[in-house]
């Protein structure tokens, strides 16, 4: 029966079912309100791990991986006891969350070769501690044989950011003041001329930010790297939590939809990153188990020495033949399927005739696709109705 639940659940996720025609007329609906009762509970708790258990149980089939998310006050609460009961300075957390970031767009730039494809990344960095982080990624990213340049519109004067930024011009790594009016975007007649980046790392703000909306320096920069992802194609790699996002609650500003390609979070997932359905990597193969423990964090299986582990990856969708030979669970055909949708509706309309061709062959699977998944829906509750 656990498993008829979780599998229903997973229907409710991909949207192929209501909650009404799920479980109006059995018993299954007062389960379900049980279970919803007992996560609300959860979420008024005082502890970490069971405001932890909360948010993982509501969202348990959101990545391939669950770890478990942290909220604002726990963040901060528990970046508080790393530096105390362990005794782990702020210069060490910063370096090993910078190298975890920079791990992560080797990830996502070289997709595991050792020959980077996208080499040339902007980091904008803001003040605080995320700043800090994209400081040092910007360091290890340029010994992994990229070329880093950095924006740093309001810089630290505390001396361990002081000597970060030295340790940049060392490498003669650009530090600007702004990102440069004279990007390069897919528009541009002479953009061979100006600057291209093939990757932008968002490190403004982090679980740091409070605010309803970013200010000036910020704002603004917030818009050009949206610019840049948009017209320039740039990957757009956010550190802990999307600039402007909040902590809890995800993307709630208005009008800009700022939404990053990659998510890398440090230490464990925010709340916000219940939202996030694109690729998401992990870094904090440095928690000790205790407080792993004390604030709900289920620690990943880190590979080899690699400081961060891939949590979710937008699934190909799969082909003809996969769905016709059985070889993929259809539940997950069916989420694979809808991920492809949502990336067509993204691409420009403009096909010329072969292109058209194909998009009405397209049309004709996706129809007979949603049959399919229809049918096997149809079979999951009959096979699984309680029995009289």
């Amino acid at each position: 029966m656990t498993m008829m639940f979780r599998h229903i659940n997973r229907l409710l996720s991909l949207g192929t079912l209501s909650s009404a025609a799920a479980f109006t007329g059995n018993s299954s609906r007062r389960h379900i309100i049980n279970t919803q009762s007992l996560v609300a509970a959860l979420a008024t708790s005082t502890t970490p791990s069971q405001r932890n258990l909360a948010s993982s149980t509501s969202l348990a089939m959101t990545s391939s991986f669950d770890t478990g998310y942290l909220n604002a006050q726990d963040a901060t609460d528990l970046d508080v006891e790393l530096m105390s009961t362990p005794g782990f300075s702020l210069e060490q957390l910063m370096e090993l969350a910078g190298l975890s970031v920079a791990e992560a767009v080797y990830e996502v730039g070289t997709d595991g070769n050792d020959g980077a494809k996208k080499k040339r990344v902007l980091l904008v960095c803001g003040p605080g501690n995320n700043g800090g982080d994209g400081l040092v990624a910007a360091r290890h990213l340029f010994h992994f044989g990229f070329q880093p340049t950095v924006v740093y519109p309001k810089r630290s004067t505390k001396p361990h950011f002081i000597n970060l930024v030295q340790q940049l011009d060392d490498l003669n790594i650009p530090i600007l003041d702004e990102i440069p009016a004279t990007v390069a975007t897919d528009n541009d007649d002479d953009g061979e001329n100006k600057d291209h980046y093939d990757i932008i790392v968002d490190a403004i703000f982090g679980f740091s930010f409070r605010g309803t909306a970013p200010r000036e320096p910020f704002a603004t920069a917030i818009t050009q790297m949206i610019t840049m992802q948009t017209q320039q194609s740039s990957l757009l790699i956010s550190v802990d939590v999307p600039s402007s996002w909040n902590v809890d609650g995800g993307d709630m500003t208005e009008g800009l939809k700022f939404q990053p390609d990659v998510l890398v979070s440090l230490t464990a997932p925010k709340l916000s990153a219940k939202k996030f359905t694109r690729r998401h990597f992990v870094g904090g193969r440095f928690l000790p188990p205790g407080l792993a423990e004390k604030y709900g964090i289920r620690m990943p299986p880190y590979p080899g020495v690699s400081q961060v582990m891939e949590l979710s990856k937008p699934k190909e969708a799969p082909s003809k033949e996969e769905v016709d030979d059985g070889e993929m669970d259809w539940a997950l055909q069916y989420q694979a399927y809808l991920d492809e949708q949502e990336k067509e509706r993204g691409e420009s309309d403009t096909e010329d005739d072969e292109g058209e061709e194909d998009e009405v062959e397209g049309e004709e699977w996706a129809k007979e696709y949603a049959a399919y998944c229809a049918e096997k829906e149809k079979e999951f509750f009959e096979a699984n109705k309680p029995k009289e």
